[in-house]
């Protein structure tokens, strides 16, 4: 979709052809027979644009609650952070700087300008006229209209007004071929990111979850952002209002949060059998390197120094892990799965793993098809205990 196709979405027409067709598709119409229909009265780019809008809210549904407000095609809407996340590194941002207006770089359609304009004025800057377009409609959609304005601009070439002293940037990491896992192909690269971050007082920038943190500036702070046990995204914090060579995790909605120095030494893992219980760690702990420092604070242990599992004989609630109470422990079998739940009464099984090389989908399907179905559901865990594959039947602690 490029910049004139939006304004014309935005149109009566344009609306009105957008609820028709998706009318049509909810009444079970193929995409082929409602993109011919649309062609039949409309332009082909505007009909294009109709279907690629519909995909756009799709795809977004799981991250905003208006997804069927908003302007976005699929890239837009993959792109996109959550609303909560989006919503949470607002309000870090905001709380760094305190009053006044912050830059969006690389805003694209615009979900983390939406979440900052709820509490500052934003100048968003992207080279993309379609992608500011989009934003402008989600801006409207959003009413925010007012606290939101719009540069065109290569944000590495763009001067800032005086006033702006924070930033938020989002380097793209994709292209036509996909990701690109290496931040040195992002657009912008890594490196001329983060020195265009130093040109502000203080500033954030959205990174890819599997970030290498030895290679960040040792004065940031970097955030790894989990939402309901999904990590999400990282973010290098520079500047005051964040803590300098930390590393924290930070598990969404709860915003609870555990941190360490980056550089500091760790205690000896403690490793052990499985006891009573097991946790099944939100993976933000892992990334940012906090599995034995959670597993002081439950008064747990490790199965194997690999792997993000712990253990323990009480019972604790964490923000930061699923806990399951541990029914059976034996190496890992086939036929001792079976056994395992038939002595269970296991209806229903589900499979997870952690530093086992097994098919999860193909175990779970082989065992829940000899299985009567119903409740209770387990949880079979696969993981290395002692160097052995071994698994542990567990019931969910909900």
């Amino acid at each position: 979709m490029d910049a004139e196709v939006i304004g014309w979405l935005r149109s009566e027409e344009g609306r009105t052809a957008t609820v028709s067709a998706r009318a049509r598709l909810a009444e079970g119409a193929s995409e082929l027979s409602v993109g011919a229909a649309l062609r039949s009265r409309l332009t082909v780019d505007q009909s294009r644009g109709v279907m690629a809008l519909l995909e756009g809210r799709r795809v977004a549904a799981g991250k905003f609650e208006d997804a069927e407000r908003l302007f976005l095609d699929r890239a837009a809407a993959e792109q996109a952070s959550p609303a909560e996340v989006a919503r949470y590194t607002a309000s870090r941002l905001a709380a760094a700087v305190g009053r006044g207006r912050v830059a969006d770089l690389g805003c694209g359609a615009g979900a983390d300008t939406l979440a900052l304009a709820e509490r500052l004025e934003v100048i968003a800057v992207d080279l993309d006229p379609a992608r500011l377009a989009m934003l402008e409609a989600n801006a409207a959609a959003r009413d925010v209209t007012s606290r939101v304005s719009v540069a065109c601009a290569d944000l590495v070439e763009w001067v800032p007004p005086a006033e702006v002293r924070a930033a938020w940037l989002d380097p793209s990491r994709r292209d036509s071929s996909g990701r690109r896992l290496d931040p040195r192909r992002w657009t912008p690269p890594l490196d001329v990111a983060i020195e265009v971050a130093r040109r502000f007082a203080v500033a954030g920038i959205k990174l890819a979850p599997g970030i290498d943190v030895a290679a960040l500036p040792a004065e940031a702070e970097v955030e790894f952002v989990s939402l309901e046990g999904r990590l999400v995204e990282a973010v290098l914090w520079l500047g005051a209002g964040f803590e300098a060579g930390v590393v924290r995790a930070t598990a969404l909605p709860s915003e609870a949060t555990l941190a360490r120095r980056r550089h500091e030494a760790d205690v000896a893992a403690d490793v052990r059998p499985p006891g009573a219980y097991l946790y099944d760690l939100d993976p933000g702990v892992g990334r940012a390197g906090l599995v034995r420092r959670l597993a002081r604070d439950l008064e747990a242990w490790q199965l194997s120094e690999e792997v993000s599992y712990l253990s323990a004989d009480v019972p604790r609630s964490t923000p930061f892990a699923r806990r399951f109470a541990v029914l059976g422990v034996r190496p890992f079998s086939e036929r001792g799965a079976r056994d395992l739940l038939a002595a269970a009464g296991t209806g229903r099984i589900e499979v997870m793993r952690r530093g086992a090389p097994v098919d999860t989908n193909a175990l779970e399907r082989l065992l829940n098809a000899r299985l009567p179905g119903g409740d209770p559901v387990h949880t079979l865990a696969l993981t290395r205990v002692g160097g052995r594959l071994t698994m542990l039947l567990c019931a969910r602690e909900r």
